[in-house]
C-alpha cells in the first residue's frame, strides 16, 4: 500500500515468483481524512488470486478499487503518476496564488473562484486552501514525502525515456522548502516558496 518505485515492484514480483508465490500490488490513493472515511482509491495489479484473497481486506479502506491489470509495477507508476501530477497542481496553484497576491487579491478569494469555476476538486479546494490560509502544520502530505515521490516519477520517466520538464520545478520548489527547514510541513507550503520568490 506504499508508495514504491516501478523497480521495486517488478523485483518484487520477481523474488515472489521464484518462491512460487503471486504477488500484487495495492498502493492507495487519498489523504488522512479520506482513509479514516474508508473512502481511498485503491489501485490494484498483479497476480489475480492473491488480489482476490486481499480484497475483503481492501473493501472496507475503499471507495473505489482500479484493477489496471497483471503487472504489479503499473499499480505503483499510476500511484506516482498520480502523485506527480498533484504535486504539479500544488506548485502551479501556488504560483497563481503568489502572482494575485502581489496585486493586492485575497488568496481565499481567489482559492475559492479556482475552485469553483474552472478547477472543482479536491485538489484546489484542499491544497488551495492551506495556502491561503497558510496553514502547513500539521501536515496531511510532508514536502519530504512530496520530493521523494516526485524524485519517483522523475526516476520512473528517465527509465522509459519520457521528459517530465514540470517534475523538474516542482522538485527544485520542494528542495527549496526543504533547505528553509519546511521538511515536516503539508506540500502546500511550496506557496510560501513562491511567495518568497515573488517577494510578497
Amino acid at each position: 500500500m506504499a508508495t514504491v518505485s516501478a523497480g521495486f515492484a517488478t523485483g518484487a514480483a520477481r523474488r515472489h515468483a521464484q518462491q512460487g508465490v503471486g504477488y500484487g500490488a495495492a498502493p492507495v490513493l487519498g489523504r488522512a481524512e479520506v482513509a479514516a472515511a474508508g473512502k481511498l482509491n485503491v489501485l490494484t495489479a498483479g497476480d489475480p488470486e492473491p488480489l482476490a484473497r486481499a480484497r475483503p481486506a481492501l473493501e472496507p479502506l475503499a471507495g473505489r478499487i482500479w484493477n489496471l491489470g497483471d503487472d504489479p509495477a503499473r499499480a505503483n507508476v499510476v500511484k506516482i503518476a498520480v502523485n506527480f501530477l498533484l504535486a504539479s497542481a500544488i506548485e502551479a496553484t501556488a504560483e497563481a496564488t503568489s502572482l494575485v497576491e502581489s496585486y493586492g487579491a485575497a488568496a481565499a478569494a481567489f482559492v475559492e473562484l479556482i475552485s469553483g469555476t474552472v478547477f472543482p476538486g479536491p485538489v484546489y479546494s484542499t491544497y488551495g486552501g492551506l495556502m491561503a490560509q497558510r496553514r502547513y502544520e500539521p501536515a496531511g502530505f510532508t514536502t519530504r514525502l512530496g520530493l521523494e515521490d516526485v524524485n519517483l516519477a522523475l526516476s520512473a520517466a528517465h527509465h522509459h525515456d519520457v521528459a517530465l520538464p514540470t517534475g523538474s520545478v516542482v522538485r527544485d520548489a520542494l528542495l527549496e522548502a526543504l533547505a528553509a527547514g519546511w521538511s515536516d510541513r503539508d506540500w502546500a507550503t511550496l506557496a510560501d516558496i513562491a511567495r518568497r520568490r515573488a517577494g510578497c
